[in-house]
């Protein structure tokens, strides 16, 4: 998970809408106001008429009204609902503490917030999300939550709002004006034939197509893309019969009848390839590329060469979509479309709904293999991407495949994921599937040690030790019962991580150098090497020989460098420059502490910023600058809510709080919460720029132009006391004025100075040598 994106909300965010939203403005109002009065509102209706969209208008139309922002979180591809509460966590931006539940970690974050949740596609997790609500609900008085589902919560004070279709001729619009579902039509169809227009010959056909397809707005858009095979009248006359037939049969549950009908048509309509090709797209659980299609999906009458155009075929009819990725193209199907086809995989007979997920795995477990192998090379940034795009796929799979894949294949796969939970910080996710493997599984046997090693890492980063050390003993007997020396070292490296979170740091390095001298006579080659030099090097810090952390840190960077992997080298870089910062080398430190912090932001590493900016935080205590210590100090506080600072253990809290001693020291408590909450609330992107020293607390990076400032005298008298680390509430009691003044001369002081953060307020002031009001 990116950790800047997740905390600008980013994570979470509202879903780009790739075509024109259409009509609603009476829905938006009322269902807008609605936000405002309840607490929980929820939009049902049938597949097909639109709850998605009009769920994210509103949250994006709501926005300013919630100080925390607004999260979005996508349930439509997550089949386990022991994972709801982590699913919402990874979006809103919070790790799980080792011990606590995930529901309890999200309750505690979101107790203090301000913030629109939007839950989107809760009927097949209903029973979890109308808990999960309930209780968020109750411990969270800021919170609202917008939930779509074919049917309501049922939680107590929830509002229901049925989505109507679009609203159809005759429906009491003034004279002229067209009715939404026929802008629709319209629209689409422009979009699907050149130079197609909406005239006064096809109005008639068009106004009565879309009062068969009773307004819903996925039959009215399947509906168009047909016009490049069909004229009017003859969709018109094909799509009736079809609805009338339909009709005939059972009378109830009309909406949904017409849109399975119009379903129905598209389907026909397909060739036989794009038939065979639309039931096994539905394995994929989200958005999927190219690749992944011809590999999982072809076979039995379709050729891997003939995904791209049977695929392309699906895409011109709108059954599959473009949803492309940081530059990758990929594609989707809608939910609803993708249950039609999950149906028409089980027609299929023959097993096909058990073999294809099955495959599926199969070659996301060769692509893991390969991973794993290339994770500590300069592979290992693009490997990353690959990760973030087909975690939600490989989690619906695993549900399923868990128990019954075949044993090497699953246990390999895992010890690959157990690698990518962990350089992303996932720690709840890889728990969950680490425990749900022990149980299901023996794993006793010939080849488990890695996996056992993996897990174990897995609950010391959570620090739960004794369930950690009882599977480090397993993993050790294993490997040496095998005479596998590598996963001996792995097991050792585990149990010398777990001293150094227990305090035990003369154990964790004679464990730490036995490994590193196993791996040395094995050549193994796996990030696990890189993390044992970075550790040792943690240990000695913490023991205070200094020299010996900065010799094993730059050990993991000087490898990683030659390899070109950037994760752990940069927690070498990390520990290196907090070393020299306790042995008083400071403009050392910060050139490590701030290259490490770049590349941190550029792998969107949560734990590794977190800790950087602490670092940054600390030298500039030690040059005096505690202003801008004590905001990164409240920077990197916020990001704690979301990380949890596993990587470095328990113990490194002790620098920490040296940093916030020498701030409060030199402050005062009351400058120093002022200025710490100040850096609560920076954007992280500048949190972290600052840090970095582009511009942000640099006053001389950031002079405004001209030779003399623009404030006015009481503008400056604000500054000065911005400087010193005052809340507005507390310049407006010092300066006698109401706080909203205060807020106004805020904003007109940024304006005029062309910056965006009270820091960079405090840094001009500071250069202007102002004497203090």
């Amino acid at each position: 998970m990116s950790l800047t994106a997740a905390l600008e909300r980013q994570t979470g965010r509202l879903p780009a809408e790739l075509t024109s939203f259409i009509g609603r403005k009476a829905e938006l109002e009322q269902v807008r106001r609605l936000v405002d009065g309840h607490r929980l509102v929820t939009l049902t209706g049938p597949g097909g008429v639109g709850k998605s969209r009009l769920a994210v208008r509103i949250a994006d139309l709501a926005r300013d009204a919630f100080d925390d922002g607004v999260v979005f979180v996508g349930l439509s591809g997550l089949t386990e609902p022991s994972l709801l509460a982590q699913t919402i966590c990874d979006a809103v931006g919070v790790a799980d503490r080792g011990g606590e539940s995930a529901t309890a970690c999200l309750a505690d974050h979101l107790a203090d917030l301000r913030l629109l949740l939007v839950l989107d596609t809760c009927e097949h997790l209903v029973d979890g999300c109308a808990m999960l609500a309930e209780a968020l609900l109750r411990a969270a008085p800021g919170l609202r939550v917008l939930a779509t589902s074919r049917q309501p919560l049922d939680v107590v004070g929830e509002y229901t709002f049925p989505v109507a279709p679009l609203d159809r001729p005759g429906s009491g619009r003034p004279d002229g004006e067209e009715c939404d579902s026929v802008r629709l039509f319209a629209e689409r169809a422009a979009a699907t034939v050149q130079g197609w227009t909406l005239t006064g010959d096809d109005r008639d056909v068009v106004i009565r197509l879309c009062d068969r397809l009773d307004g819903i707005p996925l039959a009215i858009e399947l509906a168009a893309v047909q016009l490049r095979t069909f004229s009017l009248d003859q969709m018109l006359g094909r799509l009736g019969t079809r609805l009338f037939q339909v009709r005939g049969r059972r009378t109830g549950l009309q909406r949904h009848q017409t849109l399975r009908a119009t379903v129905d048509w598209s389907h026909e309509l397909c060739s036989a390839d794009e038939r065979l090709l639309w039931a096994r797209l539905s394995v994929f659980a989200t958005d999927f590329d190219l690749d992944a299609a011809e590999q999982v999906c072809s076979g039995g009458g379709l050729a891997a060469e003939q995904i791209v155009e049977v695929l392309t075929g699906l895409l011109e009819k709108s059954i599959v979509q473009r949803a492309d990725r940081g530059g990758r193209v990929r594609y989707r199907m809608l939910d609803t479309l993708r249950e039609y086809g999950a149906e028409r995989l089980a027609a299929l007979g023959a097993g096909e709904e058990i073999r294809l997920p099955e495959r599926c795995f199969d070659w996301y477990a060769g692509l893991l293999r390969r991973a794993r192998l290339e994770l500590s090379t300069a592979a290992q940034v693009r490997w990353l991407d690959w990760f973030g795009c087909e975690r939600a796929n490989i989690r619906a799979l695993l549900g399923r495949v868990l128990p019954v894949a075949d044993e090497e294949t699953i246990r390999e796969a895992m010890g690959a994921l157990g690698r990518f939970w962990a350089l992303n910080g996932i720690l709840g996710e890889s728990r969950h599937w680490m425990d749900r493997l022990l149980e299901s599984r023996d794993t006793t046997g010939p080849g488990w040690s890695d996996f056992l090693t993996i897990a174990a890492l897995t609950m010391t980063l959570q620090n739960n030790l004794d369930v950690s050390g009882e599977l480090l003993e397993r993993a050790l007997a294993q490997a040496r019962a095998e005479d596998d020396q590598d996963g001996v070292a792995a097991a050792l490296a585990g149990q010398g991580v777990a001293a150094l979170f227990a305090g035990d740091f003369d154990r964790s390095l004679q464990l730490l150098g036995t490994a590193g001298e196993l791996y040395g006579e094995t050549g193994y080659d796996d990030l696990f090497i890189l993390l044992t030099e970075v550790f040792r090097g943690l240990a000695h810090l913490f023991k205070n020989d200094l020299p010996a952390a900065i010799a094993h840190a730059g050990q993991a960077v000087r490898t990683g460098e030659e390899r070109g992997e950037l994760w752990a080298r940069s927690y070498g870089m990390l520990v290196c420059g907090l070393a020299l910062w306790l042995a008083g080398d400071l403009d050392e430190s910060m050139l490590r502490l701030r290259e490490a912090l770049r590349i941190k932001r550029d792998l969107d590493d949560g734990l590794g910023l977190t800790l950087g900016l602490e670092g940054v935080a600390g030298c500039l205590c030690s040059r005096g600058e505690f202003v801008r210590a004590a905001m990164l100090l409240g920077a990197s506080d916020r990001m704690r809510e979301t990380t949890q600072t596993a990587w470095f253990g328990p113990h490194h809290t002790v620098l920490r709080d040296i940093h916030i001693d020498q701030a409060v020291n030199a402050l005062g408590q009351e400058r120093y919460r002022a200025a710490f909450e100040e850096g609560q609330r920076l954007p992280p992107a500048h949190a972290i720029d600052d840090a970095l020293g582009v511009a942000a607390l640099d006053a001389s990076a950031s002079e405004p132009a001209g030779d003399a400032h623009p404030l006015t005298e009481r503008e400056l008298q604000v500054a000065a006391l911005v400087a010193e680390g005052l809340s507005n509430r507390d310049i407006a009691e010092r300066l006698t004025i109401a706080k909203r003044t205060a807020d106004s001369h805020i904003e007109h002081i940024l304006t005029k100075l062309g910056y965006s953060s009270r820091a960079q307020i405090a840094a001009w002031i500071t250069a202007q040598d102002v004497p203090p009001p």
